[in-house]
């Protein structure tokens, strides 16, 4: 996975951990300075004290050396800070034998995806912000996503002092608020002024967002291009395994998919397609783009379109 990708999940899968705690009734500390600590967040509740060690991996299976890795520095990092407990929070699923491990240290707890999926639950909003995560951290592994095991929450939170704070006014069957519907997306799209360039901007983000939800992850907006000179509206990453979409993968070195969004009071000219022919960068797998424009495309555009295609090979 591209290193600057990880570490912006990483640091999103570090707010999810910290917004999770916080659901469940903790008072959560991040670590600032920058120093090898052996843990990322400090967790209170009450007088009990337990530090967070946050580990995102790209697969679901983790080298055992890295769990063992991890639990000796949490298992340092507790004894250091003299708290109660240690644990350390990842995306991943441990095998029994990498479980197995924690009999070394009576103390430390691992919160794993299913504990993670088991402890969103009652939030839509977190169980989403978890399966968004996982499925951008698993695409280059070629994993599917993983289906969350039942677990029972309710000990691992009573033993770090806190009641289940959000149990007890949880019924069975959580509401879920309905998504937004394409019928919505569209009308949101039609009441932005034309030549209006930001509010359409955000509008057809919301509606690329939700026809590409299964197949596009790890959306960034007003990214700018290898040259730092130009910023385009949003790229995003393929994470489908159908054809069309792995087509563009080994075909067009398309790991990458830029999206221009043009408000113009007429159809957009072959100049919009050389700038944004300008953003492709198939070196860095960024080989193609999708522009949404209010009333298409002239025969100039499509003629350029076509050329690009064929100069490109």
């Amino acid at each position: 996975m591209d290193a600057r990708n990880l570490s912006r999940l990483g640091f999103r899968f570090e707010d999810f951990i910290q917004a999770l705690f916080k659901r469940h009734g903790f008072t959560v500390e991040p670590i600032l300075g920058g120093r090898d600590l052996g843990h990322d967040l400090i967790v209170r509740s009450g007088a009990t004290l337990a530090i967070v060690e946050v580990k995102l991996y790209s697969s679901m299976t983790p080298a055992s050396r890295n769990i063992a890795q991890s639990l000796e520095n949490l298992e340092r990092g507790r004894l250091n800070t003299g708290a109660m407990f240690g644990i350390l929070a990842t995306n991943s699923r441990l095998s029994p034998s990498q479980g197995s491990q924690l009999d070394r240290f009576p103390n430390l707890r691992v919160y794993d995806f299913d504990v993670l999926s088991a402890l969103a639950a009652s939030d839509p909003d977190l169980a989403l912000e978890l399966e968004d995560i996982n499925r951008g951290a698993l695409v280059f592994r070629g994993e599917d996503l993983p289906t969350a095991q039942a677990v029972a929450t309710a000990p691992l939170i009573a033993e770090l002092g806190v009641a289940d704070a959000v149990s007890s006014d949880v019924p069975d069957e959580v509401p879920v608020a309905p998504p937004q519907t394409g019928a919505q997306l569209c009308a949101d799209i039609h009441r932005v002024g034309k030549t209006v360039a930001k509010p359409f901007e955000k509008a057809c983000e919301a509606a690329v967002r939700y026809l590409f939800k299964d197949e596009l992850v790890a959306f960034d907006d007003q990214h700018r291009s290898h040259t730092t000179h130009n910023i385009f509206d949003l790229v995003a990453r393929i994470a489908s395994k159908e054809d069309f979409w792995q087509a563009l993968i080994t075909d067009f070195r398309a790991r990458y998919v830029v999206f221009e969004f043009k408000n113009y009071d007429k159809k957009i000219t072959q100049r919009e397609i050389y700038t944004t022919e300008k953003y492709l960068y198939p070196v860095a797998m960024r080989g193609a783009a999708i522009i949404v424009s209010r009333h298409g495309a002239d025969a100039g555009a499509d003629q350029a379109m076509r050329g690009a295609l064929r100069e490109s090979g």
